[in-house]
This record gives C-alpha cells, sequence and structure tokens, in this order.
C-alpha cells in the first residue's frame, strides 16, 4: 500500500508538471492597454504593450506622458504614488492589474521604469508590475527634463518548484520491507516505548488498590 501511494503521488506531479517558458501551452498575441495617475488624480491613458510572442520575448510599447514635468514635480514633493493600470487581453480572458511605486522614484529616475509582465506555467498573463531602476531612497530635486518614458518591458517566467526523488524513496521503503520480513530489522525503542501497553494498567491496577484501602488511623 505505501508503495501504490508513493506512485499514486508521482504520477500526480507528473500530471500537474507543465511546460517552462520555451514550452508554454499557450503564445497567443495579447495587448495590454495603460492608464495611470499620480497621487489621487482619476486615471489618464498612457498607451499600450502589444505582445507577439511570450515564448520568444516579443514585445513592443507605444506610449506617451499625458502629465507635465511639474505633476511629477508635485507629486514627488508630497510623498504621493505613481499608479500604473494595465488592462489585459489575452486568450479571450480579460484582466485589470493594478500596481504602483513611489512618485519619487519616478521623478529622480527621469520617467525611466521598468514594466515586468508575469507569466505562469500555463502561458497565461497572471500580473504586470512597474518599477524604477532608481534606488529605494528618494535623495532630492532632479533638473527639468522631458516628461518622456523611458520603459523597459520584461517578462517574467514561473519555474518549476523542486521535484522530489521519489524513485529514492520507493527504493528505501522496499528496503525497509523486506528488512522487516527477514527480521532483520532492529527496535531499537526503550524499555518503556516497548511495553507501555502492559506497564500503564499494572500502575493502574496499583493506584486504584491504594485508594479503596486506605491505612486505619492510629488508636
Amino acid at each position: 500500500m505505501a508503495l501504490q501511494s508513493v506512485l499514486q503521488c508521482f504520477f500526480a506531479v507528473c500530471l500537474f508538471s507543465t511546460p517552462s517558458k520555451g514550452e508554454l501551452e499557450s503564445d497567443a498575441s495579447s495587448v495590454i492597454q495603460l492608464s495611470h495617475s499620480l497621487g489621487s488624480r482619476p486615471f489618464e491613458p498612457r498607451g499600450q504593450i502589444n505582445v507577439r510572442s511570450l515564448k520568444s520575448g516579443s514585445v513592443n510599447i507605444q506610449q506617451d506622458s499625458s502629465h507635465d514635468w511639474k505633476d511629477y514635480k508635485e507629486a514627488a514633493e508630497a510623498n504621493e504614488f505613481y499608479h500604473l493600470e494595465a488592462f489585459v487581453k489575452y486568450n479571450g480572458i480579460e484582466r485589470t492589474f493594478l500596481t504602483s511605486t513611489k512618485a519619487c522614484l519616478l521623478y529622480e529616475s527621469q520617467l525611466a521604469d521598468i514594466i515586468t509582465i508575469h507569466v505562469d506555467l500555463l502561458g497565461n498573463i497572471y500580473g504586470v508590475s512597474v518599477a524604477t531602476p532608481h534606488s529605494q531612497q528618494c535623495t532630492g530635486t532632479v533638473p527639468e527634463f522631458e516628461p518622456n518614458f523611458n520603459t523597459t518591458v520584461l517578462i517574467s517566467y514561473m519555474e518549476h518548484g523542486p521535484v522530489p526523488d521519489v524513485a529514492m524513496y520507493v527504493q528505501k521503503v522496499e528496503q525497509e520491507k523486506v528488512a522487516k520480513e527477514r527480521g532483520e530489522t532492529k527496535d531499537n525503542r526503550s524499555f518503556i516505548a516497548k511495553y507501555w501497553m502492559y506497564i500503564v494498567p499494572l500502575v493502574l491496577v496499583f493506584m486504584m488498590s491504594g485508594a479503596s484501602n486506605p491505612e486505619q488511623p492510629a488508636r
């Protein structure tokens, strides 16, 4: 039974193991519409990412900034966040993802940002995130610049987790089974661990007999 259970687990692992980057089950083209906002301002269109192939990582981005340089400066000074909304159409599925970063980081990087498309093992887009190549600390003022995005688009592929060594485990189980049948296994348990089922009833009997025959008080 133990061997059968192990084999069932092994087959389950095989069934749920899916292709990685070069063997994605789905590689349909997709369009990601981008909108953005500073602080609590309403979202405005930013552009779109055209994904031609997730396998090859072929993408291109078309975008423009609908905010002025002063807008980013004010948001940075107010310690507000820059929000990016990504509306994804892929494999007949529509999803919206929201991601944010500090406005001061984007401002000090002069609108250089990194948009990452996260893809699962089945080839589905399950997330979009934005970050900046700038450090995690905002340092201060930045000279005036043209508010044009300099964006790098990356694709992040989910990876397989570690696979258990089923063959070695099955071999160990079989060896222990054979040794047990031959009587070669040694029981290294303590005396109490071996015979507790006999010791406990005796202790209870002595305790009960002592309680039922209390000592007579001396006269």
